[in-house]
């Protein structure tokens, strides 16, 4: 009987639901949701008509909603209840079954929601990671083309399903699968075009150097918190429930903070206004519903933001008016209350902006003000951050000459969300992805509320808490006369300016207003400073949803933590992986003709056809087989492991190419003995195993620790033994110490006594096409203790002076001479334009009475390696 019962249930016999109305959900078009559903034995409750909400959430299954921009979005999810789009009736319907709710979410986090993908020739680990993570970002993977498809990726247009959907004139697109990687790396979705078949941009040679302009959608209304012009009038309430939901202020009581510091006839405007908009003024704070204020501190702001009201500022109220429609102030930045003195660690900063234009430059130009940093509208080498939406301006090329910090606008908005400076060694932060405008993604940054209410409103039993300190990767060295010595480069100041400084700019916040919307744009956007002379972090919707996720989110996790991204697939051995590393000698913004078409055997690749002296030849990847649990699986409790003692780093090995498993078993095996197996010299190395003395990356650069250096055996005998040996033998290899001109255990014993300060701060300049990637020399020469500068032949600037360390140096009468100072460095490779770069460099440094010398890679190489620096003239490069 109760099989019978069931079976006679309708499609939504357990759907109870209510949608919010919007311009994209009309009336007609809601009703016959509602039929719908009624006609499959579910119910509907409709909302109130006095200020359009929901009654009784704990009533309610399923919201239907276009958006998220709702009040009590927040409350739904934290209920449980299910928010829809208007697709998820009509694909049940369709189906007959009630279709998953996770690929009909309206959340933008779920920024994949609306993409279906099938794949076509792609390696099977490349395949796995791209369904992964477009099912964790809510959209859907389709085995077979359909007229559902939406996207299909593929290197190959011959596959049958691109020619069926050319044929078809199916309204799909076929992408290449870098598409994916860099929207997963961005963590946004990015357009389409320049991946696209028949012709993918990013794949021409003849593609155009300049990147084009792209509008940023989501600034608009929110480009200042401090608006200056006045709100338009709002019609007033109508009693036609047709225009009802219209009414975004209906029976809403807001309050004024008195930091707004409103005039008299302001105040009056706007009460006239919120009243036509069916709200009213309250002077109470506890019995508000929206807060309005400036300023994220005073006990009001607090009594408000702890009680839950809707806290903004008259930016978001001035749109809310405008529009007649709802938005959550925390999903646009400069909608809620800015901190008064800005974020801690913003102080020093002075960042420029470039590749951004109109509304996206005004936005940002007040984001950076509003952190508390100083804005400067020309670029100087005393800058500290450039913020970009591409790399291809003259900008970027001197901020990598001036070793100025290069970011996209995604650090800067995360910085304000999280209320902290946020590391920049988060991969993020510095993706630039090939022939794309990062200003299409520009405001699509929200608020992270855990942390708002940590450092803001804290509750009762907690105490506020400091914002996070800078942390020391955003710290650029700053030279200062105490010392001794001039900056590394700076540009003449009767080049920087028209009118002369009396005095320097002092940094912090400055007392400057806003930038507000310009007619017409006033400047150049890429002018340099005289350079011509010189996710919706939401509550838990519930245990269920997670579950079902479970494993869609693990594997893509999974994938994203790898070096090369899902485009550098599963089955893609690491001795890639590490040739991308070393070789790589342009950000991730490289040019097209550096992207070429994969092809499914991604394992091949020509070694020496860029030098195999820096190739670690190791593999340290995961393949991206996806390992799918039994529903009703188990879970094991994680092991528990003893403290990290010690930092591992592999180099030269192929123990673990090709598998993944072994590789796990292992790390697992040394981790319980206190070992942790890391990837690149980032971390201190404590341990450095290789089974030769070799000139790969990781070794060169790991030798700057002083770590103890040994061979496989030991590795293998450790994993064998599960024994640890803190004292392994010392790596044995007389042939490479002769052929490399060095003896290992002194090398050794000088890196304890260089204490990482082998360069002692000197600033070496290298070029951006040097063999091997500017990188890589540039890790080399820091970790060293030394300063890194690009030089890409820019007139104007000043070499650095350094003193020889002269015996007897009491004669004050002498003259000086280029021998009283050490020689500036240069390090090329000899292709035709790094040479072009030698005898500029030489002119430079000779006219200002300083020796130049040109070297080799293997100058940096030998001194990386012995520790110590000493001059060959096998180093020096001739014309």
């Amino acid at each position: 009987m109760a099989e019978e019962t069931e079976s006679n249930a309708g499609l939504f016999h357990d759907v109870v639901f209510t949608y919010i109305p919007s311009e994209d959900l009309p009336g007609q078009q809601a009703q016959g949701l509602v039929t719908l559903v009624t006609q499959g034995q579910g119910k509907y409750i409709p909302l109130r008509e006095d200020n359009q909400q929901i009654e009784d959430l704990t009533a309610i299954t399923h919201i239907v909603s276009t958006h998220i921009e709702f009040p009590q979005y927040d409350t739904a999810l934290a209920k449980g209840v299910h928010v829809v789009k208007p697709s998820w009736i009509i694909r049940s319907a369709d189906k007959g079954r009630q279709a998953q709710i996770r690929q009909h979410s309206p959340d933008p986090s779920q920024f994949f929601r609306d993409v279906v993908v099938t794949t076509a020739n792609l390696p099977e680990g490349d395949k796995d990671a791209i369904i992964a993570g477009v099912i964790a970002l809510g959209g859907q993977y389709s085995g077979a083309l359909s007229k559902l498809v939406t996207h299909i990726v593929t290197s190959d247009t011959r596959h049958d399903k691109c020619v069926l959907a050319v044929d078809k004139k199916l309204s799909c697109k076929i992408v290449l699968p870098h598409w994916f990687d860099d929207c997963f790396r961005l963590g946004r979705m990015i357009s389409e075009k320049p991946y696209t078949f028949p012709d993918p941009e990013l794949l021409r040679e003849d593609a155009p150097k300049r990147v084009r302009d792209f509008p940023s959608p989501h600034l608009d209304g929110a480009l200042v918190a401090t608006p200056t012009d006045m709100p338009q009038s709002s019609p007033p309430p109508s009693p036609a429930k047709i225009r009802q939901h219209l009414n975004a202020l209906m029976s809403r009581k807001v309050f004024f903070a008195k930091d707004l510091q409103l005039s008299k006839h302001l105040h009056q405007t706007l009460e006239g206004l919120i009243n036509h908009a069916g709200g009213t003024l309250t002077d109470d704070v506890r019995k508000c519903d929206i807060y309005i204020g400036q300023y994220r501190d005073g006990s009001n702001y607090i009594q408000a933001s702890q009680d839950g009201k809707i806290v903004a500022n008259l930016s978001w109220l001035y749109l809310v008016i405008n529009r007649n429609k709802y938005t959550n102030p925390l999903n646009k930045l400069l909608h809620y209350p800015v901190p008064r003195k800005g974020i801690p660690g913003f102080e020093h900063m002075r960042i420029s902006i470039s590749n951004y234009t109109g509304d996206a430059r005004i936005y940002l130009e007040n984001l950076v003000r509003y952190c508390g940093a100083e804005f400067t509208k020309t670029m100087k080498q005393d800058n500290t951050h450039l913020i970009t939406a591409h790399t291809q301006s003259e900008k970027c090329e001197a901020a990598q000459e001036w070793n100025i910090q290069i970011v996209n606008h995604i650090w800067l908005e995360e910085c304000y969300a999280k209320c902290s400076v946020q590391t920049l060694t988060n991969d993020r932060y510095r993706c630039f992805p090939a022939r794309t405008n990062l200003g299409e993604v520009l405001g699509q940054t929200i608020f992270d509320t855990k942390r708002l209410e940590q450092v803001y409103y804290p509750r009762s039993n907690q105490s506020p808490q400091k914002m996070a300190a800078v942390p020391e990767t955003s710290q650029r060295k700053v030279y200062t006369a105490a010392d001794g010595r001039s900056p590394a480069i700076r540009v003449d100041e009767d080049m920087e300016d028209d009118q002369p400084q009396t005095a320097k700019k002092p940094r912090g916040r400055p007392r400057k207003t806003a930038a507000t919307p310009r007619l017409r744009d006033d400047e150049k956007e890429n002018e340099s400073p005289s350079l011509h002379s010189s996710g919706r972090a939401a509550k838990a919707k519930a245990a269920d949803r997670l579950h079902d996720q479970a494993d869609d989110i693990a594997l893509f996790q999974k994938e994203m933590k790898r070096k090369g991204g899902v485009t550098h697939g599963g089955r893609r051995s690491t001795l890639v992986d590490d040739i991308d590393d070393v070789f790589s000698p342009a950000p991730e913004s490289a040019a097209p003709k550096q992207r070429k078409k994969r092809t499914s055997d991604e394992a091949t690749y020509d070694v020496t056809a860029v030098g195999s002296d820096l190739s670690d030849g190791e593999t340290q990847a995961t393949p991206a087989k996806a390992a799918k649990r039994a529903k009703n699986a188990v879970t094991a409790p994680a092991p528990e492991f003893p403290p990290i003692e010690i930092n591992l780093l592999v180099t030269g090995s192929d123990r673990w190419k090709d598998k993944a498993a072994l590789e796990s078993r292992d790390r697992n095996k040394l981790r319980q003995l206190g070992i942790s197996l890391i990837d690149e010299a980032t971390k201190k190395v404590d341990i450095l195993v290789a089974p030769r003395i070799l000139r790969t990356q990781k070794f060169v650069a790991a030798l700057a620790y002083a770590p103890k250096v040994t061979g496989m055996e030991w590795l293998e005998r450790t994993l064998k033994d599960q024994e640890l040996d803190p004292d392994p033998p010392l790596l044995c290899d007389p042939e490479a110490e002769e052929k490399w001109g060095f003896n290992l255990e002194e090398a050794l014993q000088k890196a304890k006594v260089n204490a990482g300060k082998l360069f002692d701060d000197r600033a070496i300049f290298v070029t951006g096409d040097v063999k091997g990637g500017f990188n890589t020399y540039k890790e080399f020469i820091t970790l060293n203790g030394g300063v890194c500068f690009m030089y890409a032949g820019r007139t104007g600037l000043h070499l650095p002076r350094r003193r020889v360390q002269a015996e007897d140096d009491d004669n004050e009468d002498s003259v000086e001479s280029a021998e009283d100072f050490e020689p500036v460095y240069l390090v090329s490779g000899d292709s035709g334009p790094e040479k072009k770069l030698w005898k500029m460099f030489r002119s430079l440094a000779e006219k200002q009475g300083l020796r130049a010398r040109v070297v080799a890679t293997d100058w940096v190489l030998h001194a990386a390696m012995s520790q110590e620096i000493v001059w060959k003239d096998m180093f020096e490069l001739q014309e």
